[in-house]
């Protein structure tokens, strides 16, 4: 098959078009002219496409003779979207291409996240079932709901489209590295005296992207799928992490009532300093999850499973450790 994925060179996009590479299938990259790919798919053999998911007529050109296409392409930040450039990448450019697609009748498989739904009550398990986080206070979750709203409209007029929310990506294959490497990284090396309280949702990249694979083979359309893991409490990464690496972690843990207290001083602090705020109230609305993400859907329908996350963290730092930032 010829396949589109969009943001392959990122940190889940490498992995997915590894995978369908040996798979045999031909695959073109749409990037947003960066380099990322010159490092993160080095010896695969891939097409390139450098285009703009906010020109329509880019987006219609790399569909050409293109069977399917895995858009994976997102804007992810935990601060609040200044620019509107969130909301331009993963509403407005989703929406180039679920309409690009559906003129010329191509399947979709739309990588969301299961932060576009909304996780309250958090008492209660979550799963595909919950209400899209329309007024999530976060601009990253909110646009990620409306990029699964536009794609449902769109289906409701003929788009064949399936739609997977993964958890948060673990595991090898991070070259930029990610936000979640770089906050592993400075807890192992004790740049971090505190953690914050909260709980997150863990999935092995390698997972997702063989869930991602499946959806595109046995997901319904209209239908969306949970490609989540494990979920774990910032005090059982940290620890974690010292089992692995066998590096002193921090076990002192702040509250997110106090966290939200020294909000005010944090942006001070890092304006003097010129540098971004140490965290935001965006990373602690994002703190707070279930304490329980159900994944049962995708495992009946496709076929998905979750590897344990001990597995996925020691091959993480196996990872750093080979890239030379630990």
């Amino acid at each position: 098959m010829r396949i589109l994925v969009t943001g392959g060179s990122g940190r889940l996009g490498n992995v997915v078009v590894r995978k369908l590479v040996e798979k045999g299938n031909i695959v073109r990259v749409f990037t947003g002219g960066d380099h990322l790919h010159e490092k993160s798919l080095s010896g695969v053999p891939v097409e390139i496409y450098a285009g703009n998911l906010l020109d329509k007529g880019s987006v219609t050109n790399a569909l050409e003779d293109i069977d399917i296409v895995f858009h994976l392409a997102a804007k992810i930040i935990l601060a609040p979207d200044k620019d509107g450039s969130v909301w331009k990448v993963n509403v407005e450019g989703t929406s180039n291409i679920a309409a690009a697609c559906l003129a010329k009748n191509i399947r979709l498989v739309h990588c969301s996240s299961h932060h576009a739904l909304n996780k309250y009550p958090l008492d209660k398990p979550m799963d595909e079932t919950r209400e899209l986080a329309l007024t999530d206070p976060t601009a990253y979750h909110r646009t990620k709901a409306y990029a699964e709203k536009k794609i449902l409209d769109l289906v409701s007029q003929g788009l064949d489209a399936v739609i997977v929310n993964p958890g948060t990506l673990i595991g090898p294959y991070d070259y930029e590295p990610s936000i979640l490497a770089n906050a592993l990284l400075d807890l192992a090396k004790g740049k971090l005296p505190a953690i914050m309280e909260g709980l997150s949702d863990y999935a092995d990249v390698r997972d997702v992207a063989d869930g991602i694979l499946l959806a595109a083979e046995k997901g319904k359309r209209g239908e969306r799928y949970f490609l989540t893991g494990a979920m774990l409490s910032m005090l059982e990464v940290s620890n974690l992490i010292e089992k692995i690496t066998g590096r002193k972690t921090t076990k002192t843990i702040l509250p997110l009532w106090l966290m939200h207290a020294l909000l005010p001083f944090i942006k001070i602090a890092a304006k003097i300093n010129g540098k971004e705020p140490l965290f935001t109230k965006e990373m602690l609305e994002a703190a707070q999850s279930p304490k329980e993400v159900i994944h049962l859907k995708a495992e009946k329908e496709l076929g998905f499973k979750a590897r344990p996350i001990e597995e996925s963290f020691k091959d993480s730092f196996d990872w750093y450790k080979a890239e030379g930032w630990i």
